[in-house]
């Protein structure tokens, strides 16, 4: 008789080259929903929660394999916040139930794990990620739904929907449609300018301690506040000691130290800058997180020589992607404007209050920003979110109608999730009544629906006497 153990390693080896075998591909799939949300960004994720609230079906596709967007692609940690003079949040709604689950500051990876959770805990939200977007379905001048390449299952999915928001930070799925955008803005010869794009990285044997207390000390000797301080896992200070740094690559540069404490005891910064970033163009995005790649070993050692806290500090790694700040403005009904800012503008069709100061990055090295760091409450129209090309769409991100200067304040994320929940809001009301949101943008009547539906929400979308 032979002996069965002896055939043991060659079953073993034809069991692994069986189950090693790619599974087929699944027939494709094709789902009908009342709204199809296209980019699980915190804009998105908001849109398609306040959608389903109002009794919507709804569809969310992600391109990338998890949801949260900057957060979870280029870290970005820390929220910047719409405060009135006085210090009181002007952003509620959906963002704010974010804010209270995370606090000012947080941890990169209880970020991501509570951003899904808060997309899965709502039943009428389906999702899909690493699905990129491959086809936009036009009939009659209307967006009807897309075709995605859904990479998890080797299949094509179709959503068909009665709306569509495009809550991608580039408005991809827009563009893609047809409509029409400004790319940054007009530069000397015909050239886009657009804000420097950053890289964050995290930085291991921090003596955060230490940190805090030299920055208590600055406080406590009347340093000023904006521009040196401690908030719980956030930190902010050392202009004058990062200008001394010289940077080894082209078209790089430093700002002062943007910090965030997270619970393994690394820290991500904020601060290095890359010019020429063309947030759009793959080559462009590659050859400044290339760049930024080479930047930070030499940053770090000055870092050590130059900040208290960092003497025994090691770089620990950067985000997967930049943080790009601006690319493309598509064309609106409406355009918001530095001058609707300035103005405190309360628009009839407003559908979010704002009021983070115009921070503009530089666009070249040396560039110096002409607004000071003031805040103005301002509201943002309806129109703002709506193109003027193609209907059936809504663009709730960075991307939406805005001049480059107006866009400085509006691109920040408490931002673009109250656009994103009004998005969402809108969007289902369209989709329950049969109009489309240009029609609905026209229509007093509508409005005063759609934002009181908005404010049932916990929205402020401001117009009623309160900050």
């Amino acid at each position: 008789m032979y002996d069965v153990r002896r055939l043991w390693p060659a079953l073993l080896l034809i069991a692994v080259a069986a189950t090693a075998r790619p599974l087929p591909a699944a027939p494709p799939r094709t789902i009908a929903v009342d709204v199809l949300v296209v980019g699980a960004t915190p804009a998105g994720i908001a849109a398609a929660a306040a959608a389903a609230r109002t009794g919507a079906r709804v569809h969310l596709v992600e391109a990338l394999p998890k949801m949260g967007g900057v957060i979870t692609w280029a870290w970005l940690t820390t929220w910047d916040m719409n405060l009135t003079p006085e210090g009181s949040h002007l952003t509620r709604g959906i963002f704010w139930e974010y804010y209270q689950a995370l606090g000012l500051s947080f941890d990169l990876e209880e970020a991501i794990n509570k951003l899904t959770w808060h997309v899965y805990r709502e039943r009428l939200v389906g999702s899909t990620t690493n699905a990129p977007l491959s086809k936009v379905l036009i009939e009659n001048g209307r967006i009807v739904g897309a075709e995605f390449d859904d990479r998890d299952w080797q299949r094509t999915l179709t959503v068909r929907a009665r709306q569509v928001i495009d809550a991608t930070d580039d408005a991809d799925l827009a563009t893609a449609a047809g409509v029409s955008f400004v790319l940054g803005r007009p530069g000397p010869g015909g050239v886009p300018w657009m804000q420097a794009a950053g890289l964050i990285f995290r930085v291991a044997n921090v003596n955060w301690q230490e940190l805090v207390a030299d920055l208590l000390k600055r406080k406590g000797a009347g340093a000023d506040p904006a521009a040196w301080g401690v908030n719980g896992r956030t930190a902010w200070g050392y202009q004058p000691m990062m200008k001394r740094y010289k940077p080894t690559q082209p078209e790089t540069a430093v700002l002062g130290l943007n910090l965030a404490l997270q619970r393994d005891g690394s820290v991500l910064i904020n601060s290095l800058q890359l010019f020429g970033v063309n947030g759009v163009d793959p080559a462009s995005v590659e050859q400044g997180l290339a760049k930024g790649r080479a930047e930070l070993p030499p940053l770090v050692a000055f870092l050590r020589q130059e900040i208290p806290g960092f003497a025994q500090a090691q770089l620990a790694g950067h985000a997967p992607m930049l943080y790009v700040r601006e690319a493309r403005h598509v064309r609106g009904m409406y355009a918001l404007t530095v001058e609707d800012i300035f103005a405190g503008r309360v628009f009839p069709d407003r559908m979010a209050v704002a009021s983070y100061p115009i921070d503009i990055h530089p666009y070249v090295p040396g560039w110096i920003s002409p607004y000071a760091p003031v805040r103005y409450v301002y509201t943002i129209p309806l129109r703002a979110l709506v193109p003027i090309e193609v209907d059936n769409l809504l663009v709730a991100s960075r991307a939406f109608s805005a001049t480059s200067e107006a866009a400085g304040s509006a691109r920040v994320i408490p931002t673009t999730m109250a656009l994103g929940q009004a998005a969402g809001v809108a969007a289902a009301f369209c989709a329950r009544r049969g109009c489309t949101p240009r029609e609905l943008a026209r229509s007093a009547a509508l409005l005063v629906e759609v934002q009181r539906t908005l404010r049932a929400q916990g929205a402020h979308i401001g117009g009623d006497g309160t900050p």
